[in-house]
């Protein structure tokens, strides 16, 4: 009996259908699962056609409206019909004669060219559109001899790799050919959408700078078929493994889930990469998936907790956590629509510190949390006629004493206790420190108010005294903001072991200052770290220029920490430039752009104005233009940087008849129905995403906002980290648009921004 499958393609073309066709469209996909094959292909109403003049005899067309075709590969092998593409009806029979299908023998996958584009003679006169290049028009006369050198022509972009490296990485014999001819990525990325697409996907890696070795393993390695390989002419078992890009559906309310969900593709279009990674049996002890913004990590985490509890033993739990309650509630959600009810109900859904709660609350009742310590040391620092400010004690507690789990004098005095810090101490001032901390601490105990730090360091007491622990699974989205004690906390909560701890998140987003060494943890994954280098969500142009806000900043791999002094920047300056390349858990430094976008779209649109008002003003306007140019007012948000500045910004919004609402990601789901543009802070709109955002407000006196800051005479190690935090904050907001980005300022902007 045939069986349909659906290319992604189709998703963003389903959303232009009117509802009849829509309903037409689903008809005629039952059509495909129902009938035998020769009556599928004699059918009248559905006018299935072969190309006459096509490249691929397998692709065929047929009728969906009288305005809209459909375009499907019926393969000869096997009976598993690919929905390729859907398009107005005279533009695709003209679209479908340039494709050809193939077998990858390497990766067994199946890809799609534009065959005719392929075969011009000239790369570089290729659009972005993949057109078939123009005609190459005659020389012109020969101009007059001058003095100056005739320009070198750069080497070949592929002359570095043999035909055996790019035989081996599933490079055919025609797309080794053709890439020969290009010297330069922009000419790659021009040819992009012609290209097989596992095939470029090769390709620009190694262009990108990565070894033919971390291709292989990186790239092609998670493409590979389980087992044997797929034979070039059966496209039915092809299919079926592309996976990243094809999904098998078995009936009507799939069809209809898959197509009208092109936000939600996640939940079936995995990278191999990310599939591999998400559904692997068995790691030996806690692993790590680390990458840029927009590179699936939450999906892998998503998809690692469906493999999880679809495997999870008997009285076995899970733990799905993260930093805020903002993003717990949006992983819940996302968990919901991956998961049935039934295994739903084997995950807790909490943030760290919800968890640490619940489980001092077992032993001590009527323990609370306290949210004013800084404010509480204030008074012990008084007390003990320190000479230094409250800022000071309140670091050294939070950054030495419980970063480091230090519970004793003797441990305090060590002289690696407080290595990073720039301000010494001699030991007797450590003496009248630590009797400060212990005061208030002891205080905080028999109040029963324990600060968060505290909080998780008496949890993992309690956790570390049972036999048994809490869950069979931790996993942890957005790591990077996490404190060592809430580590410590995590690390208790489940037994080392298979599987024990699954980490995904990226320093370069990293807006608390809160410096990790998973080592000194005992989280232990080496030869376990995985990075993810494909950036699905944002396009390269808003990419490339947010990086430019945290270029020269020394980049930490994620769990391992590095020297808080990092550049000479004076305060609430820019650093000094140093080399952009981060190292990675083995050591090697990883490429310049080593993240690749597959989306383009226009550069971000910068505006200064003379005061607040006129940059409010400017701001609606261009809000307005996004609604004219159809983006929906959901699909708008606008950052602040204070809940003053993001009160006056929403304010504006609707004084001039725009809809405009006040966005708390703690109360309102992202996935709700609204005609309202969201306006919410810049701490508000982490782990979230747009198809536009307006990024405003971004002053010098907003960014960096010094009252936040560590006096560099205090402690410059601090200064220089709390300066990064929230130079990272202003990147995690730019890059949470999909499409467009709009960043905005009135007076001096902000050093962050790129010169």
């Amino acid at each position: 009996m045939p069986q349909l499958a659906i290319d992604a393609t189709c998703l963003p073309q389903y959303e232009k259908l009117d509802r009849p066709t829509r309903e037409r469209l689903l008809a005629v996909t039952r059509k495909f699962r129902e009938l035998p094959l020769h009556a599928l292909l004699s059918h009248p109403d559905l006018r299935i056609q072969s190309l006459p003049s096509g490249q691929d005899p397998r692709i065929r067309t047929f009728r969906i409206s009288d305005s809209w075709t459909g375009v499907m590969l019926a393969p000869e092998s096997g009976e598993t019909f690919l929905l390729v593409h859907l398009l107005p009806r005279g533009a695709a029979e003209e679209w479908a004669v340039d494709q050809r299908h193939d077998v990858n023998q390497v990766m067994g996958t199946l890809e799609r060219r534009d065959a005719t584009a392929l075969r011009a003679p000239a790369p570089e006169a290729v659009p972005a559109q993949a057109s078939p290049p123009a005609t190459p028009t005659a020389p012109s006369a020969p101009s007059a001899p001058t003095s100056a050198p005739p320009p070198v022509a750069p080497p070949p972009l592929f002359d570095h790799v043999s035909d055996r490296d790019l035989a081996r990485l599933g490079i055919d014999p025609e797309i080794r050919e053709f890439c020969r001819a290009l010297s330069g990525i922009g000419e790659l990325r021009n040819w992009g959408p012609a290209l097989p697409q596992d095939q470029y996907e090769v390709l620009t890696a190694l262009a990108d700078g990565h070894s033919v070795q971390r291709v292989l393993e990186e790239v092609v390695g998670p493409r590979r078929p389980v087992v044997g390989a797929v034979a070039t002419d059966d496209y039915d078992t092809a299919i079926r493994h592309t996976r990243e890009r094809v999904m098998v559906v078995n009936d009507d309310q799939e069809v209809e889930d898959i197509l009208a969900g092109e936000f939600n593709a996640w939940r079936v279009f995995l990278h191999p990469k990310q599939r591999a990674l998400a559904y692997r049996p068995r790691f030996n002890g806690p692993a790590k998936v680390s990458g840029g913004p927009g590179t699936g990590k939450t999906v892998v985490a998503l998809h690692r907790v469906k493999h999880l509890a679809e495997n999870l033993p008997l009285d076995g739990r899970i733990l799905l956590t993260s930093f805020t309650n903002a993003l717990v509630e949006s992983l819940r959600r996302n968990l919901g629509l991956l998961l049935p009810p039934e295994l739903v109900d084997d995950v807790d859904v909490v943030t760290t510190d919800k968890l640490a709660l619940d489980v001092v609350k077992e032993v001590h009742p009527d323990v609370r949390l306290r949210t004013d310590t800084r404010g509480f040391f204030a008074n012990y620092t008084r007390q003990h006629r320190l000479p230094w400010p409250v800022d000071f004690l309140f670091s050294e507690y939070r950054h030495v004493v419980t970063a480091q789990g230090i519970g004793t004098l003797e441990g305090y005095l060590d002289p690696d206790a407080r290595r990073g810090r720039s301000t010494p101490l001699t030991s007797a001032q450590r003496r009248d420190v630590w009797h400060a901390i212990s005061d208030a601490r002891a205080q905080m105990r028999n109040s029963r108010r324990l600060p968060v730090e505290d909080l998780h360091t008496e949890a993992a007491r309690i956790l570390d005294s049972r036999g048994e622990r809490r869950y069979t699974s931790v996993v942890v989205d957005e790591a990077q903001d996490l404190h060592p004690a809430q580590w410590r906390t995590l690390r208790a909560a489940a037994a080392h072991g298979p599987n024990d701890m699954f980490i995904a998140g990226d320093n370069r987003q990293r807006i608390y200052d809160n410096t990790v060494s998973f080592k000194r943890l005992g989280i232990e994954v080496v030869g376990r770290s995985y990075p993810l280098r494909v950036n699905y969500r944002t396009t390269e142009e808003i990419l490339t220029w947010a990086d430019s806000i945290i270029r020269g900043r020394t980049i930490a791999e994620l769990g391992e920490p590095v020297s808080l002094r990092r550049s000479t920047a004076p305060p609430g300056g820019t650093p000094s430039p140093s080399p952009s390349t981060a190292p990675t858990a083995n050591g090697a430094a990883e490429p310049s752009g080593s993240t690749r976008c597959v989306l383009s779209g226009p550069p971000p649109e910068l505006h200064g104005a003379a005061d607040e008002p006129a940059e409010l003003d400017a701001l609606a306007d261009r809000v307005r233009r996004w609604l004219a140019d159809g983006i929906a007012p959901g699909d708008i948000c606008v950052t602040a940087r204070t809940n003053r500045l993001r009160d006056s910004v929403a304010a504006h919004l609707r004084a001039r008849s725009l809809p405009a609402t006040v966005f708390n990601p703690r109360e309102h789901a992202v996935t709700d129905a609204t005609g309202s543009v969201r306006v919410t802070t810049m701490h508000g709109v982490k782990g979230l995403e747009f198809r536009a955002i307006a990024v405003t407000g971004v002053t010098a006196d907003a960014l960096p906002q010094m009252d936040h800051v560590t006096s560099a005479d205090l402690d410059e190690n601090q200064h220089l980290a709390d300066l990064d935090a929230q130079r990272s904050l202003l990147y995690v907001a730019c890059t949470r648009a999909r499409e467009a980005l709009y960043v905005s300022w009135h007076g001096q902007p902000s050093p962050f921004l790129p010169r």
